[in-house]
Parts: C-alpha cells; sequence; structure tokens
C-alpha cells in the first residue's frame, strides 16, 4: 500500500440472501451449487480488489499472488472487510464497478448455458431478464468510511456493526403469483426448461416448468462446462443415497448399474439393495448426517490484535488454515463439503462408515475431531475461541430444507446455547420419532462416550438389547440414587439373569458412565440428565441396527 501504509478508508461488504436461495432446494446438489454460487461470486470480487495494491484485506486472509479456488467445496465466506490508501470515493466506486463485472459474469454464465442446453427463454424475455432479477434479488451491500468512523481499537467489529445492520434491512422484489418460479415460487421465472418431478407415490416424471434465473443454474449446474472446469472434479456433488450409503456403492456396483451414474434422476434405496448384498446394508445407510459448524467468541480472539497486519496474519490466516484441515478431515470421513468459509462449515456426511483399518468411525468422531483442530489451529489452545457443531441425521426421504432449518436449530438453538463449544445433535427417525442430545467439547463425558461409542461398534464389547428399555422403565428411580454404592446395587439387582452374563463388561461401562455424569450433577438436575445419557445410549442403538 502506498503512502506510508496509512489507510485512508476502510470498508466492508456482504452478500445474500444466502439461507434463503439454500432453503429452496430440493437436491444436494442444488443447495451445494447455491451456496457455490455465493462463494464463487465473493471469490471474483476479492481477486479483483486483491489485484489493487491499494487496497489490503482484513478478513478473510488472501494471499499474494491471488490463489483461485478450484475445489467443489465454496471457500469465501459472505463478507469482506478491507482498508486502503485510496480516498472514500474512489474506493466505493471501485467495489460498486467489481461487484456488477461479478454480477454481469453470472448473467453471462447462465445465458451460455440457456444456450448449450435444451432449455429456452420464456416468450419476449431474454439476457436482460436475468440481469434484472438477479440484480434485484442479489443483495450485495457494502459500505465505506474514512478513518475517524472506525474504532481503531476494534476495526473488524466496528465495520461489522453495518454490515449487520444492512443485512436485517434487505428485501427483493417477488415474482407475480401466475409468473413465480416452479421451484422456489418466490422469483419470477424467465426459463422454461425441462426437469424431474416428483409425483407422490407415483413415478417421478419429466416436465416443462418456468424457472427462475437461479433455481435454474442451481438444477442444470452438472451440464455447465464452465463449472465443471472451475471445480476440476471427474463427477459432480453426489445425491443424498451416494453420501449416506456410499462405502455400498463400489465402482464396479455402478458400473453395471447405471442408475447410479444419472446425474439428473434421483434413485431409490430399493435399486441399492437390488444392486448390494444385503448383509452389507446396516440401517443408517438411509440416514444423512448433515453437520454446521460455527465459531464461538472470535470477538475475544479479535481484542487481542489492533494493527491491520496482525488481524490479517493472526486472525484471519488461522481461520483459512483451519479451513483446509477441516476440509480434509470431512474428506477422510467420506464427506461433502457445502462450504468451509474460516469457522463456518456445512457438509454433508454419511452417518458412519467403515475405515480402511476394519473400524467404524462416526459423525460424531468427525466432531470432536474438527473441535480439536479447531482449538489447535485457530484458538491455539488458549481458551478463547471453541467451535460449537450442530448435527441433523434424517431419513433420505426427509425434505432437505426441513433438514437444513433443523441442524440450523440444533446448532444456534441448542449447541450455541450458554457456555457454547458444544455439539448437539438430532436423529429424525423414519417413523419421526426423534432423539436429541448435547455434550459439551473437552469433557470427561465426551470422553467416556467416545470410548463406549467405539468400543461397542467395534465389537469390543456388548450390552444387551433390553439394556436401554429397562434403564427407561427405571429413570425416575435412577436419577433419585444418592451415591455410587446403590447406583451399584441398581445394576446389580437388575442385570443378574443368566442371559446377562456374556454382557458384564458392557453393564459395567454402561454403569461407569451413569457414575461419573449422571451423580456429578446437582440433584434438581439429575432427571434431565438421566434422559439426555438413555438419548446417547438410543443413539449407539440406532447405529448398531437395533430397533
Amino acid at each position: 500500500m502506498s503512502e506510508n501504509n496509512i489507510p485512508k478508508s476502510y470498508a466492508g461488504f456482504t452478500i445474500g440472501p444466502i439461507y434463503d436461495v439454500l432453503s429452496h432446494a430440493r437436491k444436494t446438489r442444488e443447495m451445494w451449487f447455491g451456496s457455490y454460487f455465493f462463494s464463487w461470486f465473493m471469490e471474483k470480487m476479492i481477486e479483483s480488489l486483491a489485484a489493487n495494491n491499494d487496497i489490503k484485506f482484513l478478513v478473510p486472509y488472501v494471499a499474494n499472488p491471488f490463489q483461485p479456488n478450484n475445489s467443489i467445496t465454496g471457500k469465501y465466506h459472505d463478507r469482506f472487510i478491507i482498508y486502503s490508501s485510496m480516498g472514500k470515493d474512489t474506493l466505493y466506486d471501485k467495489i460498486r464497478n467489481v461487484s456488477d463485472e461479478a454480477l454481469e459474469y453470472f448473467v453471462c454464465l447462465i445465458d451460455k448455458l440457456i444456450g448449450s442446453s435444451s432449455a429456452k427463454y420464456i416468450s419476449e424475455i431474454n439476457k436482460d431478464g436475468i440481469k434484472t432479477i438477479l440484480a434485484g434479488y442479489i443483495q450485495r451491500n457494502f459500505v465505506v468510511l474514512e478513518p475517524s468512523a472506525v474504532t481503531q481499537s476494534e476495526i473488524v467489529k466496528s465495520i461489522s456493526s453495518y454490515l449487520d445492520s444492512m443485512e436485517e434491512n434487505r428485501f427483493f422484489n417477488t415474482g407475480i403469483v401466475a409468473n413465480t418460479c416452479f421451484i422456489c415460487k418466490t422469483l419470477p421465472s424467465v426459463i422454461e426448461a425441462e426437469i424431474w418431478v416428483k409425483k407422490g407415490a407415483e413415478e417421478d416424471k419429466k416436465e416443462k416448468n418456468n424457472l427462475c434465473p437461479l433455481c435454474f443454474i442451481k438444477y442444470f449446474c452438472f451440464k455447465s462446462d464452465d463449472i465443471k472446469k472451475k471445480v476440476n472434479i471427474p463427477d459432480w456433488y453426489p445425491p443424498v443415497l451416494d453420501i449416506s450409503a456410499g462405502e455400498l456403492l463400489t465402482d464396479d456396483i455402478k458400473k453395471i448399474n447405471p442408475i447410479f451414474k444419472d446425474y439428473e434422476k434421483d434413485y431409490d434405496f430399493k435399486d441399492i439393495e437390488a444392486a448390494v448384498e444385503k448383509s452389507t446394508i446396516k440401517p443408517f445407510h438411509k440416514y444423512l448426517a448433515i453437520v454446521q459448524a460455527d465459531g464461538d467468541n472470535l470477538g475475544e480472539v479479535l481484542k487481542q490484535y489492533t494493527n491491520p497486519d496482525d488481524i490479517a496474519v493472526k486472525f484471519s490466516k488461522p481461520l483459512l488454515d483451519f479451513a483446509r484441515e477441516a476440509e480434509l478431515v470431512i474428506n477422510s470421513y467420506k464427506g461433502y463439503p457445502i462450504y468451509i468459509g474460516g469457522d463456518d462449515i456445512l457438509a454433508f456426511m454419511p452417518v458412519a462408515f467403515k475405515g480402511s483399518d476394519g473400524n467404524t468411525k462416526t459423525v460424531f468422531d468427525l466432531a470432536v475431531e474438527l473441535s480439536d483442530k479447531y482449538r489447535e489451529i485457530v484458538d491455539k489452545k488458549q481458551g478463547k475461541t471453541s467451535l460449537s457443531i450442530g448435527i441433523n441425521i434424517a431419513y433420505y426421504k426427509y425434505p432437505l430444507s426441513r433438514a437444513m432449518h433443523d441442524t440450523r436449530e440444533q446448532l444456534f438453538v441448542k449447541a450455541k446455547a450458554g457456555s457454547k463449544n458444544a455439539l448437539a445433535m438430532l436423529l429424525t427417525k423414519h417413523s419421526g420419532h426423534q432423539i436429541g442430545f448435547k455434550f459439551r467439547f473437552n469433557t470427561r463425558e465426551i470422553e467416556i462416550f467416545s470410548k463406549l461409542l467405539s468400543e461397542t461398534l467395534a465389537g469390543k464389547i456388548q450390552i444387551p438389547h433390553s439394556l436401554h428399555h429397562n434403564l427407561s422403565r427405571f429413570k425416575t428411580v435412577i436419577a433419585h440414587i444418592p451415591d455410587e454404592d446403590r447406583l451399584n446395587a441398581f445394576f446389580e439387582n437388575n442385570f443378574n439373569e443368566p442371559e446377562h452374563s456374556k454382557y458384564y463388561q458392557g453393564i459395567d461401562v454402561v454403569a461407569n458412565y451413569f457414575k461419573k455424569v449422571m451423580l456429578c450433577e446437582p440433584e434438581d438436575n439429575r432427571i434431565n440428565c438421566v434422559e439426555e445419557i438413555l438419548s446417547k445410549l438410543a443413539f449407539i442403538k440406532f447405529l448398531r441396527g437395533e430397533k
């Protein structure tokens, strides 16, 4: 930056409405590109701005030279904050022009896809119609400030407060009822295209329907050469069952069953059952795990850094480093990220799978590993920031938009409640019955549960099928047991039949769980604690395939 590196202006930019676009997705592919669209938009803006030596980034960290993202994972957050030696008006014009250029890029991308496919514009509509809709719907809000308007000891917080206010007052134009998009039912439709439509109990049918620009490109993204070149992958973002039951669908199975290679038409679990050995199928293969994570108390970390260079290098760069590691961890658990923007993560995962070592790995193990990585890379084990995680495990036919809503609730209502640094999980079974529970990371309980889970799934210990049922019957009695001796007596008296003999080790481990966790709770909270433990044991039953 010229002129002795003295900032003449600061700016913040935010884009949206991301959650609204994701909420209209019916397929994992649509949700992926709905998110990737915004990440790519921000990347194009950041790349253009970073090429100017008079502009420096505070958030996110931007390497020099700029490194484009050629991963299927969206890497750019919905905000950036910069400072510049340009004057306020000059920087304002620069950001506006770069934003308009990015918008024009995506208008041309959609127009090109229409031209190369069987889709067509609705009569009297053309490329300009796409631009009008995107310009009105994509919320590109930014603020440019002189240094005197920014609290120098809290630069990021000061600018973020303006962006927060802008996000709370967003608006856009919706379509006329008769001409709204068939999928989102929100924006005006401009394109006629043939898409697969679910018909309830009937077979899915391909029909011509009118779509808005965003729903069109989300649905047909797999047909775009430009998008394929951008993400540089041999296959597209997989459907739900490719993720939840991926370990069953080997290359050989896919080779002899073309239905598993059709990017547009969904297949059903019965197609998997017809193609693989029945003995290899587990109940959890019908369930998708959605993982969402968010950093806690990052403001406390930011307070340590008032110098702009320190904010970029000591705050933003560790978040970028964590994002890279998190992607590797998620991939190692056979998962597929939607986005990883620093401390923000959204990914689709199998509930469990058998690793190369023969041991079963679960989405619970993934959460613990992500938390540990965050503490190591971002917090540097100082205890100032942590990662809270929400996980929703939903049946493969469960509406994706509803499953996403439940995931957000697990994260922002459950996990981030109280002292945060927590994992909240929800399992919605095919019957509609829900099992929910919560852990605090870095506690004795999560270590005990992790060991119980891994040893049970590995077959090192066995738990009787009736254990959970019997404990549930006596949950009020258990909650009023005052000490270890009486708790030991309870387990000895209730699980002393001959058929329990081969389960003694497993019963002892569960009894120890109650001792270490329930007996440490205040008496007025023990019934809640017992119910939580029972929910966690029910989760293990689910993974073992028990009803």
